[in-house]
């Protein structure tokens, strides 16, 4: 169910497939460039295969959507046709515990000013609470309701190139990759798009284009 996104060849975010035609990813991975540019490769674990390549037909991001603040960080795009061979992943629709471990998967740098991994990595980071999380990010960043923390303490972490893949928790996504300072840095949890806070929206995309 995971898929690469590119932009004009190059690699730029992580998605989920969560329809043979559909990919749920974040906004900002989408927002500020040209959506005929970006193609998405799916059935493929290794960063230098190309896997089955599909172009976009519509990328749909919220109103809501804040690139200062990467508030309501979610885009659901819609595929030139569908991948028939495709695994799709389901969505959370509760929120989850905290204390809950979920699996993170991607090709982000697997440390702070690394490279990109060229195998799919993928980690197990327990959630943390949205308030112990804020409390961390206190004077620097806010945390809104739209977003979920996850973090162990640092060790490991979603990092730069992971934005866009999926978290998810008891075999259903429930977050999305958005942002962080730095990766695995001890004072700082990684932030993701809560997927039970923003369903009502992915729902719909998905019923607009069916």
């Amino acid at each position: 169910y995971y898929v690469r996104l590119h932009y004009r060849g190059e690699f730029k975010c992580g998605g989920s497939l969560v329809r043979n035609n559909a990919v749920l990813t974040a906004a900002h991975c989408v927002k500020g460039g040209s959506v005929k540019a970006l193609r998405v490769h799916a059935d493929t674990i290794n960063l230098g295969d190309t896997g089955v390549v599909r172009t976009i037909k519509n990328a749909l991001v919220s109103k809501t959507y804040n690139a200062a603040t990467l508030n309501y960080d979610v885009a659901v795009l819609i595929l030139s046709s569908a991948i028939p061979s495709a695994t799709v992943i389901t969505l959370h629709k509760d929120a989850v515990p905290a204390g809950t471990s979920c699996l993170v998967i991607g090709h982000g740098r697997t440390k702070e000013n690394g490279v990109l991994s060229r195998q799919l990595q993928e980690i197990y980071v327990p959630i943390m609470s949205r308030e112990v999380c804020q409390r961390k990010y206190l004077g620097n960043y806010v945390v809104t309701q739209y977003m979920m923390c996850a973090w162990r303490l640092g060790k490991k972490d979603s990092c730069k190139g992971d934005s866009g893949g999926p978290m998810v928790c008891n075999g259903k996504q429930a977050g999305i990759v958005s942002w962080g300072m730095g990766c695995g840095r001890v004072k700082y949890p990684g932030v993701y798009t809560d997927v039970s806070k923003v369903y009502s929206f992915i729902e719909k995309a998905l019923k607009k284009y069916p």
